[in-house]
């Protein structure tokens, strides 16, 4: 059976482009990239799809992103390369079954880790999320679901887990979720799924939280 050939997406391309600069020494180790309207114009490319290339060498170890200061290089080779070459070769099925066991043990560690900061931070994404929802946003939706999971990936204060989610995030996580959830009224539904699984990590039942985040991976 021939085998068929995943061609990589704009934002692959553009951490690509730059990996290759910061390994022919153009950006050296510890020196500031520059400001994204620069990577922009030099890069020919828009705002969204830089951010999303700059996660994917953050998450790569590559750089470091420092808000409001600027991304660094720190290193000039790729700390999950073979991480990230599986992910693009799996299978959905292959996929969805890691997310879910990813998800269940994060939900977990949240319920019982998570600080103030970062309920106000997953609130924020949920409110972005829930907003797209009503605005029948598909794109805005999706982006917004993902960096939700994020941060509650980051609130089970496990830097593995979190690490490793953030890397399946951005290799797969958005392919995964736009291939399976089509119809506007299933962002609703979940709205619901979601909201209820804030209020969990807020109160700190990891059980519930389990147990949702469950109900919602049978649901895709």
């Amino acid at each position: 059976m021939t085998k068929i050939i995943r061609r990589k997406s704009l934002a692959e391309e553009i951490a690509a482009t730059l990996h290759q600069q910061i390994q022919n020494g153009t950006y050296k180790l510890d020196q500031k990239l520059p400001i994204e309207p620069e990577l922009m114009k030099m890069l020919g490319v828009g705002r969204s799809s830089l951010r999303e290339a700059l996660r994917i060498l953050e998450n790569s170890g590559i750089i470091t992103v420092k808000h409001g200061v600027g991304s660094f290089v720190t290193s000039q080779t790729s700390q999950t390369t073979s991480l990230a070459t599986q992910l693009m070769n799996a299978s959905q099925a292959e996929v969805k079954e890691v997310r879910e066991l990813l998800e269940i043990k994060i939900v977990e560690k949240a319920a019982l880790n998570r600080t103030q900061t970062d309920i106000t931070t997953i609130t924020s994404f949920l409110k972005k999320r829930n907003q797209a929802a009503d605005d029948s946003n598909f794109m805005a939706w999706v982006e917004a679901d993902i960096h939700f999971h994020i941060a509650i990936a980051e609130a089970s204060k496990n830097t593995v887990l979190s690490d490793l989610y953030k890397t399946f995030a951005e290799q797969q996580l958005k392919k995964s979720i736009s291939s399976t959830i089509k119809e506007p009224a299933v962002m609703h539904r979940f709205t619901s799924l979601h909201n209820d699984l804030l209020e969990s990590i807020i109160n700190q039942q990891p059980e519930s939280a389990k147990a949702l985040i469950e109900s919602m991976n049978k649901k895709i």
